[in-house]
């Protein structure tokens, strides 16, 4: 989960929608299929909150907002 504080810098903001990552459990057959070949149970990891696609949609729909809400327009 990505938290956002009110200090944060943009920077900050950037670097924690480019970094966040979220929970990602083992699929029955990926359980069945790690037990079969190491004999033990296979564990829960992370993945990206967001991949590479992903992130260049929140960069266009942020442009598109910036383009839209200019100062004095």
């Amino acid at each position: 989960m990505i938290e956002i504080n009110d200090a944060d810098l943009p920077i900050t903001v950037a670097e924690k929608i480019i970094t966040g990552t979220k929970p990602c459990a083992a699929t029955p057959l990926v359980k069945e299929i790690v037990k079969t070949i190491t004999g033990s149970e296979a564990e829960s990891g992370s993945v990206d909150m967001f991949d590479l696609e992903e992130i260049k949609e929140i960069a266009d729909y942020l442009m598109a907002y910036y383009k839209n809400h200019k100062e004095g327009e």
